[in-house]
Formats: structure tokens, C-alpha cells, sequence
């Protein structure tokens, strides 16, 4: 089986990485080329938070779009920004029986994917997998958890093969009925975390200190739960906010993908996450002015880090 990772960052990195350390044939696409040399040149380096360990994995890694063609399998880890310009650039290089799985973060990413592969080639997964990336070639397992996918047809028996893959490369995984619910459990997750440790620069763990903070949090929580519940999504767990501060303790050593963006200057996935809870909020006349205005603090910081950084390199 041959599996290409798009977007080889923290989460692709350690995915890919763990999947070539079982024996599997893995390509790491990205576009940072420093990254992509040092994994060619060095390896792979994944620092285990919880011991300490450093596996050392040596994937394919690819800056050439056309190393990803004949994969059986493509796991879709870019930000969800670019979602849209890598579906229609990649899906060339998909074979007729290709499976594109979308393991981002965020709400839309699967609806991308299945308008350019169509439904039977699409699935689409959440995972409770944490990764920070270090720097070029090295990275930190930084929260172990399950992870659950489902094709967009439902016809879930062409996932067994992957499944047992990634159950033998050390992954918690399996197969749902009803990703929807889990999509949006996943994301009054992130809609609580992300974004507060983005503005606060503060890893995962540590937001838990500051009673202001974790009152926003409540507040964050509280309006996508309102949401949720009008669309009647049933989420998999009853008390959301305990479960969006239990996943703060137990990744606590992560810096999030959004915190990480405002480190490199990078759009976020903001429009995704809690501007995905104040569009639906609209369309279901259901207020939700707190994620509007950490989407607006977000989007604004967004500008001034980049301009800092623009200016720095002068």
C-alpha cells in the first residue's frame, strides 16, 4: 500500500512518519522545502512527550506533487485555507480507486474534498492526535488519542485495509457510522482551545492557569453547543466544556495548530473553526457573539503578525 501524506507538518509528519517506521510505503509532500531536505537528509526525528523517546522514521519526503501519484491512499493534513487550491491541484495525480481522507481540523474540509473526487473516493476523519513541530526534520508527539473515519458514500468496507494499517503502525482507529456528529465534536473542541491559546501564546496546558481564560472558553463552548444542538447534532460526550478542559490537561504540552500559525506568521484556520459556529449561528438565527469576536481578535492578529515579521526582516 502506498500512502501519501499532503501536508507534512506536525499532524502529516507524524501520521506519515509512524506509518513508514511499520513498514509502509509513505510519501511526505509539503511545500517547506527546508523540511523536506532535512527529512531526506536525516530523517525523521518524533520526540515522544510522554517519555521521552525519539523514534527516528525515514519517509519519502517530496516537494514534487508528481511523487504522490498511484497512492492507494492520500491523507489531507494542509490547513483548511488551501483545501480547496490542493483538491483541485492533486486530483490529477489520484488513481480511479484512490482514497482521499481529510483529517483536518475544522468544518467544510470533507464537502471540498467530495465536490472534486466525488463521494465514493472521499472519507473524511477526526483525530485526537496532538503534534507540535519543532523545527526542519523534527517533531513532538505531543497527545496520544483515537482517531475515527467513515467514507462520505457510507460504504465503509474499502477502509478496512487502512484501518488495519493503522492499527499495526500504533494508531487508536476505527470506523464510524455517523462522522458528522463526530466532525462536530471534534470541533467545539477546537472552537474552545485554538483560538485561546493563539491570543493568550499560551500552549494547550497552561490556559487552564487563568480564570479570565477559561471563562472564555466557557463562553465559546457554550454558543457552538447551542448551535450543535439546533442542527441536532448529537456530540459523544455530555458535559462538552469538562471535555474541551480534560483535552487541554492531557495535551497540555501542545502548542496548537492555530498558536503555531501566529509563530510563523501564517493564516489560521479561524474561518473554520469559530467562524464556521458564527455562520451557522446566522443561518439558524442563533447569536453567537463571542466566537465572532475571537474570530475578529484572530483575524486582525493575523495582520499585525505578519506585518511585525515583515518588518523584522528588513
Amino acid at each position: 500500500m502506498k500512502i501519501s501524506i499532503i501536508g507534512a507538518g506536525a499532524m502529516g509528519s507524524l501520521f506519515g512518519g509512524k506509518l513508514s517506521l511499520n513498514g509502509i510505503d509513505v510519501v511526505l509532500y509539503d511545500i517547506n522545502k527546508a523540511h523536506v531536505d532535512s527529512i531526506n537528509s536525516n530523517g525523521l526525528s518524533i520526540e515522544e512527550s510522554s517519555s521521552g523517546d525519539i523514534l527516528k522514521a525515514y519517509p519519502l519526503a517530496s516537494s514534487n506533487p508528481q511523487d504522490v501519484q498511484d497512492s492507494d491512499l492520500m491523507v489531507v493534513f494542509v490547513k483548511s485555507t488551501v483545501t480547496n487550491a490542493v483538491a483541485e491541484q492533486f486530483k490529477a495525480y489520484a488513481k480511479p480507486e484512490t482514497i482521499v481522507l481529510t483529517l483536518q481540523n475544522g468544518l467544510g474540509n470533507e464537502d471540498i474534498l467530495r465536490k472534486h473526487f466525488g463521494e465514493q473516493r472521499t472519507a473524511a476523519g477526526v483525530t485526537s492526535q496532538g503534534a507540535t513541530f519543532l523545527e526542519p526534520g523534527k517533531i513532538r508527539h505531543a497527545g496520544n488519542g483515537p482517531t475515527h473515519i467513515c467514507m462520505s458514500d457510507k460504504k465503509n468496507g474499502k477502509l478496512t485495509d487502512i484501518v488495519k494499517v493503522f492499527i499495526k503502525s500504533g494508531f487508536e482507529i476505527d470506523i464510524a457510522e455517523n462522522i458528522a456528529d463526530l466532525v462536530w465534536s471534534k470541533l467545539i473542541i477546537n472552537v474552545g482551545i485554538n483560538a485561546v491559546t493563539a491570543v493568550s501564546g499560551l500552549e494547550n496546558g497552561k490556559i487552564l492557569n487563568y480564570p479570565g481564560l477559561k471563562t472564555i472558553m466557557a463562553d465559546l463552548v457554550r454558543e457552538a453547543v447551542m448551535v450543535a444542538e439546533k442542527k441536532e447534532i448529537k456530540l459523544s460526550y455530555p458535559d462538552p466544556l469538562q471535555v474541551v478542559y480534560d483535552v487541554s490537561g492531557k495535551t497540555a504540552l501542545n502548542r496548537s495548530s492555530m498558536l503555531q500559525d501566529f509563530d510563523r506568521g501564517s493564516l489560521t484556520e479561524i474561518d473554520f473553526i469559530n467562524n464556521a459556529i458564527v455562520r451557522e449561528g446566522v443561518k439558524l438565527g442563533i447569536e453567537t457573539p463571542h466566537n465572532s469576536l475571537i474570530a475578529r481578535l484572530v483575524k486582525s492578529m493575523e495582520v499585525i503578525n505578519r506585518e511585525r515579521m515583515a518588518a523584522d526582516a528588513q
